[in-house]
């Protein structure tokens, strides 16, 4: 079977990108398919090449939509490339319920309503997404066409235990990251609270912050300020690209998001433990806190310092985070194929 992914070419810099990477190698690998991959967003970058880990992804023509056997929309491209075919359609729902319902509800922009219209089309077979939490808030939208999986995939031979680790400036005897992305549902206030009621209650913790875009802003150099006073503010960097050496470097990794993102599951696949917001269904981390509690945080907290003072067990986590692995991905994928008389 020949498959297109239209996306959005952004290696390092774009989690929609990396998820429809991961994708496509997957069905390369597992389901000896053939993969082409386009840039919705701009021919431009036709010919560009993304090489990592052993897997590499070349930018083709969107021409090329037309010699394939199914799409898979991860962003939107201009209908002359998806008319010249009649190809099935899996739409990719990247967007949270909520980051897209907030912006348009302001007049800023239509993504959520852009999801109900894609649905509609009779080409669109699949409206497919990761978090099982999100199918109260999307399935009024897609018609019957929702296909849940319940992990992300992640490329187990780029996250893992092995290869190089970053090297920390400001290390302390606990190295805690907190990485992740500000969208309109999830805002890292909280979570850098939490951090410095930690730095109150437990020393030689360091608490280092990859991607703070804001870092500048005066709001947030009160709450930096406060946990350099604490002694636990650790390296502040922009985004990089090479976050597993990150991951295997601390102890673990703060999330605010209440189900399991990329920043969770490749975490748990380099053998870091993380410690999240409570309320996901498909819960797969090792320690989940209200963070808006800063009573509840240092409960939880206090049980991770507890197991770091005892030792990780990496090789528990390792086994765990199996379930984001490509293959166990393409067992998923390989049904919803057979289902549409794919294969």
């Amino acid at each position: 079977m020949k498959i297109c992914h239209i996306t959005s070419f952004a290696p390092n810099r774009c989690g929609l990108y990396e998820a429809s990477r991961d994708m496509a190698k997957a069905d390369i690998l597992h389901g000896k398919h053939t993969v082409y991959m386009v840039d919705g967003r701009s021919n431009e970058n036709v010919g560009k090449v993304d090489d990592r880990n052993g897997f590499k992804v070349t930018v083709v023509s969107p021409d090329l939509i037309m010699d394939c056997d199914l799409i898979y929309m991860h962003t939107g491209i201009e209908d002359r490339y998806i008319v010249k075919s009649q190809a099935p359609i899996i739409c990719v729902v990247h967007g949270k319920p909520l980051d897209c319902f907030r912006p348009e509800s302001k007049g800023e922009g239509s993504s959520y309503s852009l999801y109900e219209y894609i649905a509609q089309w009779p080409r669109t077979k699949k409206m497919l997404y990761f978090w099982e939490d999100y199918r109260y808030y999307w399935e009024h939208l897609f018609f019957g066409k929702d296909e849940v999986f319940k992990y992300p995939v992640i490329d187990e031979d780029m996250f893992n235990t092995d290869c190089d680790i970053y090297s920390l400036k400001n290390k302390g005897k606990i190295n805690v990251l907190v990485c992740d992305s500000i969208r309109a549902d999830i805002d890292l206030f909280e979570t850098a609270i939490a951090c410095i009621n930690i730095a109150k209650k437990f020393k030689d913790v360091k608490f280092h912050f990859v991607g703070l875009e804001q870092s500048n802003l005066h709001c947030w150099q009160t709450i930096l300020n406060e946990l350099s006073r604490l002694g636990a503010l650790g390296d502040i960097t922009t985004r990089l690209t090479n976050m597993q050496s990150v991951y295997r470097a601390v102890d673990l990794v703060i999330s605010p998001n209440r189900i399991i993102n990329r920043v969770v599951a490749e975490s748990l696949c380099c053998g870091t433990p993380v410690m999240q917001e409570t309320g996901g269904e498909t819960q797969i981390a090792d320690y989940f806190c209200y963070m808006p509690a800063p009573t509840n945080v240092l409960e939880i907290f206090g049980m991770f310092v507890e197991d770091f003072n005892k030792g990780i067990d990496k090789n528990k986590i390792i086994e765990r985070s199996k379930v984001f692995n490509l293959q166990n991905y393409y067992t998923s994928v390989q049904s919803m194929y057979k289902e549409m008389e794919l294969i």
